[in-house]
């Protein structure tokens, strides 16, 4: 019977602990959600070029503009004002825009491509999956990789700009070394690269152990006029024609798509990156994260204790 309290004891325990953890996750609700599912991450434009640009580049990570992401489609209507919202908060700013068009089960968007879905996919659509259940969603908006607005309705209290605007405020250096640097050779057809970076830890949003990066080139395409696009926007800016994930060094022959129109494709370098946490020991853990924790188990050992003493005394004395 005394194991059965015990047992009754640890569970109420061990539920209070849960909760409070729970409880704490909720407090501070802010109106995006985090991009990268289960890792803490983001992404940086390192470099961008015109594709007629036949030379060699470099840029460092101190350089960097905001890169801004955004999931749109020729037909979604909502997009407009989001996109409208984000203009004006980015206008003054440092930014690189690159606009992700539905591709998979399309037929009305010609933009995108299988490699533009794969990216959004393996980067956004996880964390997409869990706020929206849809990885896919018209009109996303991601900034710096880290914060992921879903939707046009602005959260309660904010107008979409000013929501928008808090996020880019939030904006900080990656925890990346600002004398990393990317250096490029383009000849029209070979391209040659190397990035060279270092971690810089103190800058990690949480307690990390170490960093990693990898390395993609987007193929951004300035305008392309499309009127048959049902939100009637006409011409498209900013599209994402292509996406190739690269090593942190290599050559290699790039087949750029062909122009919607115009002659106005770039290259967008795009660093991504992830935090590593320390490895943790099985008490580190458990909830034990705050005070009020602490008086739970305080108060656990106190209730126990007595009974174990009763019970030990009844043991060593036998009648």
């Amino acid at each position: 019977m005394r194991m059965r309290a015990y047992s009754i004891i640890i569970l109420f325990a061990v539920m209070s602990l849960t909760a409070i953890s729970s409880g704490q996750s909720n407090l501070g609700e802010m109106p995006w959600i985090d991009a990268t599912e289960d890792s803490d991450g983001g992404s940086v434009a390192i470099l961008s070029t015109s594709v007629n640009n036949h030379s060699s580049s470099s840029s460092s990570v101190s350089e960097a503009p905001i890169l801004i992401e955004v999931y749109t489609a020729t037909w979604c209507e909502t997009c407009i004002p989001a996109e409208d919202a984000l203009e004006s908060e980015t206008s003054e700013l440092d930014v690189e825009i690159i606009k992700f068009h539905r591709h998979l089960f399309e037929i009305e968007d010609p933009f995108g491509n299988n490699n533009t879905e794969g990216r959004w996919l393996s980067r956004y659509g996880p964390a997409s999956v869990a706020a929206d259940e849809n990885a896919r969603t018209p009109p996303t908006v991601i900034v710096s990789g880290e914060r992921m607005h879903i939707g046009s309705t602005p959260s309660a209290s904010m107008t979409l700009a000013e929501e928008y605007r808090e996020s880019l405020n939030l904006v900080t250096p990656p925890p990346i070394s600002e004398n990393s640097n990317l250096e490029i050779t383009w000849d029209g057809q070979i391209l040659d690269w190397t990035w060279t970076w270092e971690e810089e830890k103190s800058r990690c949003r949480t307690t990390c152990d170490s960093v990693t990066t990898d390395l993609t080139l987007l193929i951004r395409e300035t305008s392309g006029d499309f009127p048959e696009g049902a939100n009637g926007q006409g011409v498209y800016h900013n599209i994402l024609r292509d996406a190739i994930p690269l090593e942190a060094t290599g050559s290699k022959n790039i087949e750029l798509p062909s122009a919607w129109d115009g002659d106005d494709l770039e290259f967008i370098f795009i660093v991504d990156w992830v935090e590593h946490p320390p490895e943790t020991s099985l008490f580190q853990e458990l909830p034990f994260e705050n005070s009020l924790s602490v008086i739970v188990i305080v108060l656990l050992g106190a209730i126990i204790a007595p009974l174990i003493r009763k019970s030990d005394a009844g043991f060593n004395n036998p009648r």
